[in-house]
């Protein structure tokens, strides 16, 4: 007779004594207790897609709403997958063991199970069936009914059901009071299905999925649902591996793999426990069942298309879920002393270095919410990923005379600015970075809005910020004397100037001598500024005009004159079924001649048109200040400039000090006393076991020197750091006037820096983006390293 043929009443679910203490003492949340019952399903599913081709694996997930939470109602996990026979079920239920091999597998069905049911509620009843069987078996685990009866042994029922049915549903009544207040909040099943997204973001994702990356990114393509409704994967909003930033030079992709491989080792295949070496028994179940495996790091690293606060960092995974997740334990340094130092982000406290690193041979805690991080293999991992040395590579270089290049490294020297254009993968608005606009577009991008999946909206945004910064290309020439030549002899349409517009070539369409010349349409005349114009990256935005809402598109055009009643203008609007266009002239005064950013140029032309239309009190003054008051990433303060100031500063003593390696001594030579003593004060404090005597000898000097010290170079040594040495100024081979020009250029520059650097806070907006815009002269002066 088969299994089910003999119809037991019971399964006898005796505990381990280690078990019974767990359940008293671990407190896990909804999402958790969940995720104990969804990893069991993952894995069944995953061997059950191996041996069944045809399988589409689903896990179907019933919470009760908010209206309808109480202590009688359900909460049920169910999963497709082949279902278990009666005896699987009995090594399945039973507290402290396991009902399979745990190596390579997320669950631990047993002693995970009973932990997260039993937080759940008191009731607990698991329905299971195989293909082929014609009948489901049912196991209710009813605690308080055990503890009254001082008895394990739990009743079995059997329901028949169509032999082509299969999987396995456990459900929970009886629920405990705090769930049941969780479940109350309306927004409960949101951020249950949000926090599985997160947990589960390899598990769900698609590897062929249209989003940039996905192919580096992996994942298994799992379904999992809450009450019907598809949980999506929280995927990381990453730039293409195919985009780059420049780091020393070269290009530095902007998102790569990582693959460590390890030395094969032994796993007990009952507890998952690893060992270097063969064992004959495992020290923590005594299973005898320890085989040799391979073992390896994998994942990867990239650069977020955003820089946020918080939403930035590594996800580190066992077996493809989750332990945790924008963890940044990574970025910190811990010195010879023992001291820990935060390494990034360090400009604005924004960060943007995201990444996944598999670790199925590493330990984790019982509630699988972070990893040993005391265990020999967390320590390896840290080693090949991020280097025991500094991440900064003067700082390593210093105290360790080489630099730290493990991949971590290479990511924050290469993308740690965020600074707005191509260089370093930033989109800006031709003055500064839209790190809201950034934000936006990623939330688009996680709802699937396909427009935003790829990174295209935000390489053009860094691609049309690079253009807007470097203005207009450069007027046409202007005749030569061969077109003069031309003209005379009766050839001037075969000239240079005749695709200028002075004489027609033999391909341009003549107007027909008497045909009349109609007048042009408006529609006609904005489309013609359209097509010499550009979008300012930040704007197409809904803006708010009084009580009304319209959307705000900027444009900013070159080669072409904007005109309003036949006179020429430096702006024009149109208003059109509440979208607002506005075109600015790239060429006009305020822009080429006292740069003003185009967004300000447009809003001072439009507002009394807009003032006009959307019947808004007030002066122009309050019109303007409420519209640009809702672009908060166009607002400067001192602790943008002392950062950016920062940046120049630590670049400037960077390659400062690939030069005093040379030749030191004229370079030290060069320096006033003061900066002398200045340089020297600031190595003791940052790295008191400085040997002052060799860093004067060898050049490292530099490392410390102050902008005073880079400012005495330019005035008493200018033909050191000049002509591509420190600064890219033209300087040797000028007229002795125009070299004191040139000198003096560039020490406003600097002298602009130190006030940034080491003065007091400033509040002046005006003042704080005049020296912005010298951090940006003197960063395009400054050679790289």
């Amino acid at each position: 007779m088969t299994e089910t043929e003999t119809h037991p009443g019971t399964l006898n679910l005796t505990p381990s004594p280690r078990i019974l203490e767990m359940i008293a003492e671990v407190d896990l949340q909804l999402h958790q207790c969940l995720c104990e019952l969804i990893d069991n399903c993952l894995d069944e599913l995953v061997e059950a897609a191996g041996v069944d081709e045809a399988l589409e694996p689903r896990i179907d997930i019933t919470l009760p709403t908010a209206s309808k939470a109480n202590r009688v109602a359900k909460v049920a996990v169910s999963d497709n997958g082949r279902g278990m026979s009666q005896a699987e079920l009995r090594s399945a239920l039973s507290a402290g063991t396991s009902g399979k091999q745990r190596f390579g597998s997320l669950g631990l069905f047993g002693m995970g199970f009973n932990i997260a049911t039993a937080r759940l509620g008191t009731v607990t009843e698991v329905r299971t069936g195989r293909r082929g069987d014609d009948q489901w078996i049912t196991a209710t685990i009813d605690l308080r009914e055990m503890q009254r009866l001082s008895s394990y042994d739990v009743p079995l029922r059997y329901e028949r059901k169509d032999a082509d049915e299969h999987g396995t549903l456990v459900s929970v009544t009886n629920l405990r009071e705090d769930v049941v207040v969780k479940l109350k909040s309306p927004s409960s099943i949101r951020e249950v299905s949000r926090n599985l997204g997160r947990i589960y973001t390899y598990m769900l994702r698609n590897p062929d999925g249209p989003h940039s990356g996905a192919q580096l990114m992996g994942g298994l393509n799992q379904r999992l649902y809450v009450n019907s409704r598809q949980v999506i994967p929280l995927v990381p909003c990453i730039w293409d591996p195919t985009r780059s930033g420049m780091y020393k030079g070269a290009e530095a992709p902007a998102a790569e793999r990582i693959h460590v491989p390890l030395t094969n080792a032994f796993a007990c295949m009952n507890c998952g426990r690893w060992y270097t070496s063969k064992y004959d028994q495992c020290v923590d179940c005594e299973s005898t069942d320890i085989q040799e495996r391979e073992r390896e790091i994998v994942g990867w690293l990239g650069v977020q298309r955003f820089a946020d606060k918080s939403d930035f960092g590594l996800t580190f995974l066992r077996s493809g879920r989750a332990i945790t997740t924008r963890d940044k334990s990574l970025f910190d340094w811990e010195g010879p002393e023992g001291d820990t130092e935060l390494e990034y982000p360090i400009e604005l406290g924004m960060g943007r270095i995201v990444g996944e690193i598999h670790l199925d041979h590493a330990p984790v805690n019982v509630r699988k919410t972070n990893f040993d991080t005391s265990s020999s293999e967390w320590r390896y991992m840290v080693e090949k990923v991020r280097g025991e040395l500094p991440l900064r590579p003067n700082l390593a270089k210093r105290l360790y005379n080489r630099e730290n290049e493990s991949p971590m490294s290479r990511f924050f020297n290469a993308f740690r600015e965020n600074k707005p254009g191509l260089r370093y993968l930033m989109p800006g608005n031709g003055n500064t970075a839209i790190h809201t606009d950034a934000k936006g577009w990623a939330q688009k991008f996680r709802s699937g809005d396909p427009e935003y999946q790829t990174d295209e909206k935000w390489y053009e945004a860094a691609a049309d910020h690079d253009r807007v910064k470097l203005g207009p290309p450069p007027e046409p020439a202007p005749p030569s004397d061969e077109d003069d030549w031309l003209k005379g002899e009766g050839l001037g349409h075969l000239g240079t100037g005749a695709a200028d517009g002075q004489s027609p070539s033999k391909d341009q369409k003549q107007p027909e001598p008497d045909a009349e010349i109609r007048p042009e349409t408006e529609e006609q005349r904005f489309a013609r500024y359209r097509e010499h114009a550009m979008l300012l990256p930040d704007t197409d935005r809904e803006v708010r005009l009084g009580t009304a809402q319209a959307i705000l598109r900027v444009y900013v055009t070159s080669g072409v004159e904007l005109v309003k009643d036949g006179d020429r203008q430096p702006g024009v609007v149109r208003i059109v079924g509440g979208e607002i266009e506005i075109y600015v002239d790239s060429g006009t005064a305020l822009i080429a001649r006292y740069g003003w950013s185009p967004l300000n140029v447009a809003l001072v032309c439009a507002a009394p048109r807009l003032k006009d239309v959307y019947s808004i009190p007030g002066s122009i003054y309050e019109l303007v200040t409420s519209i640009l008051e809702q672009f908060p990433d166009r607002r400067v303060n001192s602790s943008a400039v002392r950062s950016r100031a920062e940046m120049l500063l630590e670049g400037l003593r960077d390659r400062l000090a690939d030069l005093t390696s040379k030749d030191g001594a004229t370079f030290w030579s060069a320096l006033s006393g003061q900066s002398k003593r200045s340089a020297e004060s600031y190595a003791i404090a940052v790295a008191p076991d400085v040997d002052w005597k060799a860093a004067v000898e060898n050049g490292e000097f530099a490392r410390y020197v102050g902008v005073e010290g880079v400012l005495d170079l330019v005035t008493s040594g200018p033909e050191l750091v000049l002509d591509g040495g420190l600064f890219r100024t033209t300087y040797a081979v000028l007229g002795e006037e125009t070299q004191a020009d040139q000198v003096a250029r560039v020490s406003a520059f600097l002298t602009d820096l130190k006030r940034m650097v080491v003065g007091p806070p400033l509040q002046n907006t005006l003042e704080l983006s005049r020296l912005l815009l010298t951090a940006d002269l003197l960063d395009a002066e400054i050679v790289q390293a």
